[in-house]
């Protein structure tokens, strides 16, 4: 079936015209064959981006509260000296989880798991991130009601109006607790929570670009029950639509004591196959461009990554590699591309951070449904490996690639300089609604 009719008008017409050819003759016939092929080729057509920087400025956020039963009441605390219960959070696509910050869970007392066979003991669960592993408490079972990212969120007396999406019950990550990260990353993470893929599971979220693309505020987000045909009239209909697969990461992560219940953990999107079955799965990779090399992957979906990475394999593919004793440095540089045309970027997330170099591809396209690529040139990615390893057996795989918001919203060139990096060439972001509908497996752009 196709998602957009324009392939299917096309060739209605084309069909129309052969038929009225038929009964034409001399340059009339000649004149229609050409219309038709011209209008068949206009569809097929590539769309061209052209412009996208490294870093994005923004990702989607939701507002949310936290209760202990489906209608009960939702937790609250203080913090300085006034009332909170709402918590922003950003909406992940690249998390397996829900992470509720240290900072916030200690102000709404979220209560934390404890081990079953050592009770004055708290359970501890293992993640992956960029920078590698983080250690997190796991939290009592716990409802999340969501409400957009306009949502009135001083208004205590109707939250029931206002977050009115409840799902649930399941454990949260609740830290990260490592001591050993710097302290601008511990202070950042410190205040960050985030609602992944669990929350998303049966749900269509749109982000409205408008207000970010004009450089005037954030993403505009809402998030949809695919269930409610109500509600599913709101969401904008969109006309390049990218088939995406899932891949569920729970193998790569760890619970200890292994007895006690591990927090909620959902499948993440991929625009290419499933990388951890990617035989028979017919979902269109990401393909990248380099000069005279081409290679094709399975790329994560991340509406939390701000900047969109690569792998050393992949990059190698293109012609890409590390000068020697340079990766991470606080000087990496690469191999095969202009020193003039690189960037550095301290890439920093669960796990801590690093610093990676990046260059900018000839061409990073994405297939979609209606046969149209999207080719998005001068595709600026980094250089970095985001690796997982199986508790049980000990094999590791290794992410191709990572497609961050920068190629969907507007983006900035961004270079280190010391502490405050140098933000410029703010560029609109090409897409007006982005729709990320979840059991549909589909990324719909307009």
């Amino acid at each position: 079936m196709s998602c957009g009719n324009e392939h299917d008008v096309a060739c209605g017409l084309a069909n129309r015209c052969r038929w009225v050819c038929e009964a034409a003759s001399g340059w009339t016939r000649a004149l229609l064959v050409f219309l038709a092929l011209s209008l068949l080729s206009l569809v097929a057509r590539a769309e061209d981006i052209d412009g996208v920087q490294c870093a994005a400025l923004d990702q989607p956020r939701v507002n949310m509260v936290l209760r202990r039963a489906a209608h009960g009441p939702m937790l609250a605390g203080k913090t300085l000296g006034e009332e909170a219960f709402n918590v922003e959070a950003f909406l992940d696509t690249g998390a397996s989880g829900v992470l509720i910050s240290t900072n916030s869970a200690q102000t709404l007392g979220v209560k934390r798991e404890q081990a079953l066979n050592a009770p004055e003991h708290e359970a501890r669960f293992e993640d992956v991130g960029v920078g590698g592993g983080s250690q997190f408490a796991v939290s009592e079972p716990l409802f999340v009601s969501l409400a957009p990212s306009t949502a009135d969120v001083e208004n205590k007396a109707a939250v029931d109006g206002i977050y009115s999406l409840t799902c649930g019950p399941f454990r949260a990550q609740v830290g990260p607790l490592d001591s050993g990260m710097d302290m601008l990353t511990a202070m950042a993470l410190g205040d960050m929570d985030i609602a992944g893929t669990p929350v998303m599971a049966g749900k269509v979220v749109v982000m409205d670009t408008r207000d970010v693309n004009k450089f005037a505020d954030k993403i505009r987000t809402t998030v949809y029950d695919a269930r409610d045909r109500g509600a599913m009239a709101a969401v904008p209909r969109t006309k390049r639509h990218v088939q995406l697969s899932y891949a569920l990461f729970k193998r790569f992560t760890k619970t200890t004591p292994a007895n006690v219940e591990g927090p909620a953990m959902g499948a993440n999107p991929f625009i290419g196959p499933n990388p951890l079955q990617p035989s028979g799965d017919p979902t269109p990779p990401v393909t990248a461009r380099y000069h005279d090399h081409a290679s094709a992957g399975s790329w994560l979906l991340d509406t939390g990554a701000v900047a969109s990475m690569i792998s050393r394999k992949q990059a190698a593919a293109v012609g890409v590699k590390y000068v020697a004793n340079t990766e991470g440095t606080d000087n990496p540089v690469l191999a095969g591309v202009p020193k003039e045309q690189q960037f550095t970027l301290s890439v920093g997330g669960i796990g801590g951070s690093k610093k990676a170099a990046g260059f900018y591809l000839d061409q990073l396209s994405l297939r979609t449904r209606e046969g149209q690529p999207l080719n998005f040139l001068h595709a600026p990615v980094l250089v970095t490996d985001i690796t997982v390893k199986d508790q049980a057996t000990g094999q590791t795989l290794t992410l191709d690639g990572v497609f961050g918001m920068n190629f969907l919203v507007a983006s900035a060139n961004v270079q280190q300089a010391g502490l405050m990096p140098d933000i410029g060439k703010l560029t609109p972001g090409a897409f007006r609604w982005i729709v990320f509908d979840q059991p549909a497996g589909v990324l719909g752009l307009e």
